[in-house]
């Protein structure tokens, strides 16, 4: 596999695109009132976490900080979930990073700036591995598996990414709780591994081991 990752981060309210990926455009609209960053080499390229790029987690984490009277990141936080913990905690320690032309004005004023990471694989997609339908153990508790879903966990599911081994079931399954019980959280996963998956035949483009879904709650 021969795909590159690409994160583009935008700061989006002042209409101002900032170079931290491997593209940005910028905008006739008002400038931020911050002139440059002082350290942009801090600000480059976020630090794609190497689980996420082993199970080729995508998604947007929108961001949202305050620069401080010296130029430092003040209270950077995740205004907008990406749906995965590990790139929203990526995306929040990339923004910390940057330094930028201290700006007094707008620390008092305590101004909040909005940032989107765009977390995504360049290439065509991947042909990922698709439930054999049936295979599921009957249960009580879930009522099926939703492929390829990545809206985060709530009260009708949970968010899970696994592996694919050779009989072809769930090994390594890594699940984004939130809030769940513990208990109901280990049942998902053990219900998830009851399940069988497979390629389809027919499926253009290049195979991948990486899954990705819902396990459904009743």
């Amino acid at each position: 596999m021969n795909r590159k990752l690409l994160a583009v981060a935008a700061v989006a309210a002042v209409g101002v695109v900032l170079n931290l990926g491997t593209r940005a455009a910028q905008s006739g609209a008002p400038q931020a009132p911050f002139k440059q960053l002082l350290t942009p080499a801090s600000c480059l390229q976020p630090q794609w976490p190497a689980e996420a790029r082993r199970y080729e987690i995508e998604g947007v984490t929108m961001v949202r900080f305050e620069i401080g009277a010296d130029g430092a990141i003040v209270r950077p936080a995740v205004a907008r979930s990406s749906g995965w913990r590990i790139l929203d905690e990526a995306a929040v320690a990339g923004i910390a990073r940057c330094r930028f032309q201290p700006d007094l004005d707008a620390a008092r004023q305590h101004t909040v700036f909005p940032l989107q990471y765009v977390w995504k694989l360049s290439g065509p997609p991947m042909a990922r591995p698709l439930l054999v339908q049936g295979s599921c153990a009957a249960s009580a508790t879930f009522a099926g598996f939703s492929e390829a879903d990545p809206r985060p966990g709530g009260r009708d599911g949970i968010l899970v990414r696994f592996l694919l081994s050779a009989d072809g079931t769930a090994v390594r399954v890594v699940p984004e709780a939130a809030g769940q019980p513990a208990a109901l959280v280990g049942a998902a996963v053990d219900y998830l591994q009851s399940c069988r998956f497979a390629h389809d035949s027919d499926a253009r483009g290049e195979r991948t081991d990486t899954g990705y879904g819902r396990v459904l709650l009743k």
